[in-house]
């Protein structure tokens, strides 16, 4: 019997939710239905089942959101913020911490807006104005706070909390919360939480090994990443041995993956590790790398089908390639010998300097 009457609520739920979805979807789509019709449709449906009152409240909020109505959005937000009906659930408790994060970032793009005004009122004005900044400084970051201590990925929440931080000089503090939500394990793995920070860091100054350390933990995760160009500028800026070693890994490795394949500055990085390299006696690295891909890299990279393409789409980028190919597998190598023979027809100082060096080099290559 109790299971029956569990099913009859969840059914009853259920429909509820059946029938607010269609009607909201028939009012959205509907020529003649106004936004006043669909705040009482969904006022409406609020109070049918106290189960679905958040999350009915929260799509409502976003739709509000959609159509500019901010401040009764915010009213809706405040007002939901403070609902309580018996014990909460953990799914409750979760829209409860979604209607407070999309409060406070309301409160953040008031103080942005508020604080754009200031700087051309009076002395009077610009008092009482300092004052609504500060108190909804205050607001916006109890919120954040208290949001950023649930697990999660709250990349738009960090992000407006960091400009608030920033903006007030509290640069430290941003770049702990950045650290922690980047590094702390109790937070879902998230990419772009390392980005944040690298950005942040370098935004503020941070020294080049400090960067570079953000960017080696980053590489590990995302090796394919826009950023991996500017860890290998990084790494070969340094002194050290081992961060040189590193840059040509990462260049290879960022050329393993096909959005990368057309990339005339991937090509023109790997052509600098190359010939860097080789002058300063570190072959070793060039053929440790080369070593696993001898075998996919010429039908991936070097097939003779890709040069009229790359030499029509960037001449330079097929120079690039053309170098590289020539120096890993020999002059025999037929992209390099097709690039050659459109270079022939159209000469260029970068094909003399291409077959000067694949000429001195090639002969000790891999194969």
């Amino acid at each position: 019997m109790w299971l029956i009457f569990v099913y009859q609520i969840r059914l009853y739920i259920l429909q509820i939710q059946l029938i607010w979805r269609l009607g909201n979807e028939t009012l959205l789509h509907h020529p003649k239905a106004t936004p006043e019709d669909i705040n009482f449709f969904n006022e409406r449906m609020k109070n049918i089942g106290v189960k679905n009152y958040l999350s009915i409240s929260l799509e409502h909020v976003f739709y509000l959101l959609c159509n500019d109505m901010t401040e009764e959005a915010y009213r809706n937000l405040s007002m939901v913020e403070s609902w309580r009906y018996g014990s909460l659930s953990v799914s409750q408790e979760k829209y409860i911490k979604l209607i407070q994060a999309y409060r406070a970032l309301l409160d953040y793009h008031k103080w942005l807006d508020k604080k754009a005004g200031v700087i051309d009122q009076d002395f009077a004005s610009q008092a009482s104005a300092d004052q609504n900044l500060s108190s909804l400084y205050r607001q916006a970051t109890a919120s954040f706070q208290e949001i950023i201590k649930v697990p999660g990925v709250w990349d738009p929440f960090v992000l407006s909390y960091v400009d608030l931080l920033e903006s007030s000089g509290k640069h430290k503090q941003a770049e702990e919360l950045l650290t922690d939500y980047a590094y702390n394990s109790k937070y879902p793995s998230n990419p772009n939480a390392h980005v944040y920070l690298y950005e942040f860091l370098k935004r503020n100054e941070a020294s080049e090994d400090h960067l570079i350390k953000v960017l080696k933990v980053f590489y590990l995760q995302v090796p394919s990443h826009k950023l991996m160009l500017e860890f290998v500028k990084l790494l070969e800026q340094s002194e050290s041995e081992e961060h040189n070693q590193l840059a040509v890994e990462v260049i290879f490795n960022i050329l393993d993956f096909s959005g990368w394949k057309s990339e005339v500055n991937a090509w023109h990085c790997l052509v600098k590790q190359l010939k860097k390299s080789f002058r300063r006696r570190h072959k070793s690295w060039i053929l440790e790398e080369w070593q696993s891909r001898k075998r996919w890299w010429p039908a991936y990279h070097f097939n003779k089908f890709h040069v009229k393409k790359d030499w029509k789409n960037d001449i330079n980028l097929a120079i690039h390639k053309a170098l590289v190919a020539g120096t890993l597998l020999g002059q025999d190598c037929r992209y390099f010998a097709a690039v050659c023979s459109l270079g022939s027809e159209s000469p260029n100082k970068n094909i003399t300097s291409m077959l000067k060096f694949v000429k001195h080099h090639s002969s000790s290559n891999p194969d």
